[in-house]
């Protein structure tokens, strides 16, 4: 496995295209790390019987898709569990902001629909990750009419640095970290 799925947003758009599955990469990338950060079973695949009654009826996904989903999912996973690199999979960052943002507002719908099938009772979240859900809701209701420039570019970074600080901090109160590979000595 490689990180490049990643950058291959037109091509996942295409594999999903082809298999006619009517969600975008960023929602199902979305969905995929609302489910993990809600706290969705580490091991074993709750998480594709949840993803599948989200997105697809309870239907599985074609194969095609689902290899590539599991792929996602592990890297997600680990991006997660180890607190380090969390990308979310949005379009290219060359191509039209107005785009740019609607994937993200995308995204954050479809993590917020992840997260709550795996976690009803807010009560138990932090003040800060309360707000931070809150932060979401509005940004699902972004404007996507901006100018390209400088200013707005500018925000939009700091709009994707807000999200993926949101996702770490559900992740770290509800998520199931991956068990680290017991550390053997070293043999000399």
């Amino acid at each position: 496995m490689n990180n490049n799925v990643f950058q291959e947003y037109v091509q996942a758009e295409q594999l999903l295209e082809q298999n006619e599955v009517m969600a975008s990469p960023a929602e199902l990338h979305g969905i995929i790390c609302g489910l993990l950060c809600g706290g969705v079973q580490s091991t074993g695949k709750q998480w594709l019987t949840e993803f599948n009654s989200l997105v697809n009826d309870g239907m599985p996904m074609p194969a095609a898709v689902r290899s590539w989903l599991e792929q996602l999912f592990l890297l997600t996973q680990a991006a997660l569990s180890q607190q380090s690199g969390l990308q979310l999979l949005l379009p290219d960052e060359d191509g039209p902001l107005d785009e740019r943002l609607q994937a993200v507002s995308e995204w954050v719908q479809a993590f917020l629909a992840g997260f709550a099938v795996m976690q009803q009772d807010l009560d138990r979240a932090s003040e800060e990750l309360q707000e931070m859900i809150g932060d979401f809701s509005n940004i699902t209701q972004l404007d996507d009419e901006f100018e390209e420039d400088e200013d707005n570019e500018a925000s939009y970074f700091v709009l994707y640095e807000h999200v993926k600080l949101g996702a770490m901090l559900a992740f770290e109160e509800f998520g199931q970290f991956l068990p680290q590979a017991e550390k053997r000595p070293t043999l000399h």
